[in-house]
């Protein structure tokens, strides 16, 4: 339904609103309790959406589940920022105070398939997919955007919503239990954009 999203909030819950019905929530999920720190929607499902917050994880939610779906945690640090890739239906990017991480579920749901650290006293803010390329955009404290070119990831538009139910599918509860983790060769280069001040 286009005229339904959802909101974060500080105390850690997020509500399911309408446009129609600006009044009452139409449904509440309860996260940790920690601020949650961004909503982001699936391009390719749209019941489908990523959470982030401060609990130092991100979580895959569908709309008609109270509970997640999946839930992520590589790093003790609070996650600030997610976005899918508009490319691929199970690709999508993180940020932490100091390190990027790109995720492909279909090669791992354990653990990112690519990470890269920020230079020392460096913070990094926020992260974008390019649409139309395979590159990925990460903002930081010093008012600089580094640009990385991802190589190796699978780009086919065929059967991209498939793509992420079977993998939501394989996964009991929100745990992600025992699963055989394959690996790809992902090569990442990347360049550093100064911002005009």
């Amino acid at each position: 339904d286009t005229g339904t999203y959802v909101i974060g909030t500080w105390d850690g819950r997020m509500h399911v609103c309408s446009f129609s019905n600006s009044e009452h929530f139409l449904d509440t999920y309860n996260t940790l309790s920690s601020p949650v720190n961004q909503v982001e929607w699936s391009l390719f499902s749209p019941d489908v959406f990523l959470s982030c917050s401060a609990n130092w994880t991100i979580q895959l939610w569908k709309l008609d589940s109270l509970t997640p779906k999946m839930r992520f945690t590589s790093v003790h640090s609070p996650v600030d920022s997610v976005k899918w890739s508009p490319n691929c239906s199970t690709v999508f990017a993180a940020v932490y105070r100091h390190r990027v991480e790109v995720w492909d579920l279909s090669s791992s749901t354990l653990l990112p398939t690519v990470v890269h650290h920020a230079a020392p006293g460096v913070t990094l803010t926020s992260v974008l997919f390019a649409k139309g390329s395979d590159c990925v955009l990460v903002g930081d404290s010093e008012g600089e955007v580094t640009v990385y070119k991802l190589k190796g990831f699978r780009n086919g538009k065929e059967k991209q919503v498939n793509s992420l139910d079977d993998i939501m599918h394989t996964v009991p509860g929100f745990f992600i239990g025992n699963h055989k983790v394959t690996w790809g060769v992902i090569w990442l280069q990347h360049h550093v954009v100064k911002a005009r001040r």
